[in-house]
């Protein structure tokens, strides 16, 4: 068995591509340890053609060929092919440091994880650093996927919904079924990892610096994706998809618990992809969507503060909730755009 598969969905990322798997490349574990499976999801571009020929310099990269599918079905179509023991998602504009697999495989092996939280590193367009998360303060801690769901969230400062620089053991994703659900466009990410969160066992922060997530236009998180009917009805299925996870009569109270966390996170982010669309229609046919799957109200039991009040809008009244997501989205506009104009006011001479 390899050490670790990793999986690469292409499409549209012809000037990136080739960066992403030079890093992936140089490393300190041999190349028969590990496969790179890169899947050309139909792309218009000769990102297909770039791996290509990269193949006939690194013998470990395996090219999939599929017509459009979108990214969640192009990573399952990854994961059914992979044969290492550990599963990591590259986004393929993002790449990694040099000489990192050995660290990270180790910690995870030694520890016996099903799930390891890498570090990672946020950079602007111009490659400058904008962020950087590493966790060592949990470093070295196993936690349950109950508890490391929200230390993996800091103080106060939001995690993303992840599942790139997160190593995840595929005996575990494929015991559990544990797959990307498709037609959700956007934050698909956070679907999965909900519900990988809620069954996992041992989980550990990494604690290094490895990920380095990139900032390009055109992307679908700097897209109109989000505010699109095919995002709203994404964000509907992973509620209901996690609802019907939650009637599961195998899981705990604490489980179905956090499942509800994530259910409110995204009935809220299908009213608040409407915001700016003056579409009444639309809002009552997320309500009618979620009602029909049960959802019509929202359980509070284990949701945080951040997202409780949303709950509450809602189990009040949908259009109460869409007042306070529009007053809280657009007082934050004329904040920064206050800030903006007069910072000359805050600054020290």
């Amino acid at each position: 068995m390899k050490r670790l598969s990793i999986i690469i969905p292409m499409y549209n990322v012809a000037p990136y591509v080739e960066r992403c798997i030079r890093s992936l490349e140089d490393q300190d574990i041999p190349p028969d340890d590990y496969e790179l499976i890169c899947i050309n999801d139909g792309s218009p571009d000769n990102c297909g053609e770039i791996v290509t020929q990269l193949q006939h310099e690194f013998s470990n990269i395996v090219l999939i060929k599929q017509a459009n599918q979108g990214v969640s079905r192009a990573r399952n179509n990854g994961i059914e092919k992979a044969a290492g023991k550990y599963l990591l998602f590259i986004d393929p504009d993002d790449y990694v440091e040099s000489n990192s697999f050995a660290g990270i495989l180790q910690t995870a092996e030694q520890n016996n994880v099903q799930v390891s939280f890498l570090g990672y590193s946020f950079l602007n367009e111009d490659g400058t650093l904008r962020k950087a998360v590493f966790n060592e303060k949990e470093k070295g801690i196993v936690y349950p996927g109950l508890e490391a769901y929200f230390v993996a969230r800091g103080d106060g400062q939001t995690d993303p919904d992840r599942s790139w620089a997160v190593l995840f053991e595929r005996e575990f994703m494929n015991k559990n079924n544990l797959r990307y659900l498709p037609n959700v466009p956007y934050l698909e990410d956070g679907e999965l990892i909900a519900r990988i969160m809620c069954l996992a066992e041992r989980c550990i922060f990494d604690g290094h610096s490895f990920y380095q997530r990139t900032t390009r236009p055109g992307s679908a998180t700097n897209s109109k994706l989000f505010s699109s009917k095919k995002a709203t009805n994404g964000f509907i299925l992973a509620a209901i998809n996690m609802k019907k996870l939650q009637a599961s009569p195998n899981l705990s109270k604490a489980q179905k618990e956090l499942l509800n966390q994530a259910i409110v996170k995204f009935i809220t982010l299908a009213f608040n992809s409407c915001i700016g669309t003056h579409s009444y229609s639309r809002i009552i046919s997320i309500r009618n969507k979620l009602r029909e799957n049960s959802l019509g109200e929202c359980q509070l039991e284990g949701v945080d503060k951040s997202y409780k009040g949303y709950a509450h809008a809602y189990n009040y009244s949908p259009i109460i909730l869409m007042l306070v997501l529009f007053i809280r989205r657009y007082f934050s506009l004329f904040i920064n755009r206050l800030n903006s104009k007069y910072s000359f006011l805050f600054h020290v001479h």
